[in-house]
């Protein structure tokens, strides 16, 4: 006699959603950038996707979070010639990103639980764009307070197409320095003109004088 084995419709479900390889996506987070000075110096601080990322980030947790823009390219192809008149919808929003860390060294074990940020981007088919994500919240910093410690930061940026369907980029690590003693330099100003630091006097950062 055959041994028949039953599986229900729910763990069907559950098998055809789960998605074991965060790093598999069509929107994928190439890498985490600082903010620089606008040319010129009066129109503000911009991210440019061809800024090179820095080896390791460093901030001072007592200062606040760690912020920096998050360089993602749209790998979705353009689905405009699907059907006449139809335009591409695969055009990407961004809405939030789900941080995670893991403490890798540091004499006092703190516990840092996941963490949900707003961001904000509209990137093209075929393109790359950048989202500002506080990849350390100050919630985060508080728990860290005056310990020195490097922290792995795991990123992932929620989106959404045009049509309003949902996409996940790939998960992003990045490693941090936690430093209580982090001072960033500042430059040397001519008034009228004074000091700028375009993501926070307390982290790496792009800086100068407007």
């Amino acid at each position: 006699m055959n041994k028949i084995t039953y599986i229900s419709l729910a763990a069907l479900f559950l098998c055809a959603c789960r998605v074991n390889n965060k790093d598999a996506a069509m929107v994928v987070a190439e890498k985490v950038i600082q903010a620089k000075l606008a040319s010129g110096g009066s129109s503000g601080c911009t991210y440019t996707t061809d800024t090179e990322e820095l080896t390791f980030g460093v901030f001072n947790p007592t200062g606040g979070g760690y912020t920096h823009g998050v360089v993602l390219e749209n790998r979705l192809p353009d689905n405009s010639a699907l059907g006449p008149g139809r335009i591409n919808t695969n055009d990407v929003q961004v809405e939030y990103a789900l941080i995670n860390y893991e403490q890798i060294d540091g004499a006092v074990a703190v516990a840092m639980p996941e963490q949900m940020v707003a961001g904000n981007a509209l990137i093209l088919t075929g393109g790359k764009g950048v989202t500002q994500l506080e990849l350390v919240t100050p919630a985060i910093a508080q728990a860290i307070g005056s310990n020195t410690m490097k922290i792995r930061i795991f990123a992932q940026v929620y989106l959404r197409t045009l049509d309003g369907s949902r996409v996940k980029s790939n998960t992003y690590e990045y490693v941090v320095q936690a430093d209580p003693a982090f001072v960033l330099g500042a430059p040397a100003c001519t008034a009228p003109q004074v000091a700028v630091a375009c993501e926070g006097v307390n982290q790496d950062t792009g800086t100068g004088c407007m």
